[in-house]
């Protein structure tokens, strides 16, 4: 199993408090967020890391590999990140779609025991699923009783949808080709400043995915300052 990461936006609304640095590199408590990420992965296991950059690549790259020996890490570079969003980050990543991975945006600062509960061997794909009540520009799951996931997207009836995508998710390797197929579907059809949910969603419709409450282990996208300060209160 590998390790997926995006990592190419500058994350504008941090750069308040980024000092122009990507906001994975901000410190929370003695480590960044992408580099808690990596030290997450490797408590359980992972070694194999496939990394999305764009924005101050070279910085980024000399930040991660304080972390990662360059045999560990593959890096693919996002031309266009300030045009386009983690759909197209993802599709460029399609050609390393040859194992199960885990996924992650750079930006979800999260317990190693989230990753303990989705890396072992399952029989279907899985999302990590905070349930809650959520707002308009959270990515929401509608799912069945057995939780499948039916819908995943940011557009969805907020009282239909059991919580949010908290932005990690195992991807097992049956599901790969079609997943590739459907990231390639969305730039052909001018989603590449779109979500990669985009490309999920047409999976689920597809394949059986299966959402995985989070079940109250700590969890937080950065977005926002009040998230960061949220973060800060949670893991320092």
């Amino acid at each position: 199993m590998k390790a997926i990461i995006l990592a190419a936006g500058m994350g504008s609304r941090l750069a308040s408090v980024s000092g122009g640095n990507p906001k994975s590199m901000i410190k929370i408590g003695k480590s960044s967020i992408i580099h808690h990420q990596i030290d997450s992965c490797q408590a359980v296991g992972i070694e194999d890391f496939v990394i999305v950059l764009g924005y101050k690549i070279d910085v980024m790259k000399k930040h991660i590999l304080e972390k990662l020996n360059e045999k560990n890490v593959t890096f693919i570079e996002n031309p266009i990140y300030d045009k386009t969003n983690t759909l197209y980050s993802l599709w460029l990543a399609r050609d390393h779609f040859d194992d199960d991975f885990i996924y992650f945006n750079a930006d979800v600062l999260f317990s190693k025991h989230l990753l303990e509960k989705i890396s072992e061997p399952s029989k279907y794909s899985q999302l990590l699923l905070e349930t809650k009540s959520c707002a308009e520009e959270e990515v929401k799951m509608i799912i069945d009783d057995d939780y499948r996931i039916l819908e995943i997207s940011k557009q969805l009836d907020i009282p239909k949808c059991a919580g949010e995508f908290i932005g990690i998710g195992k991807f097992n390797l049956d599901v790969l080709p079609d997943f590739a197929k459907y990231l390639q579907y969305g730039v052909d059809n001018g989603q590449s400043n779109n979500y990669f949910e985009y490309a999920v969603d047409l999976l689920a419709k597809d394949k059986i995915l299966k959402a995985v409450p989070t079940e109250g282990i700590k969890c937080i996208e950065i977005d926002f300052p009040e998230d960061l300060e949220r973060a800060i209160e949670m893991f320092s």
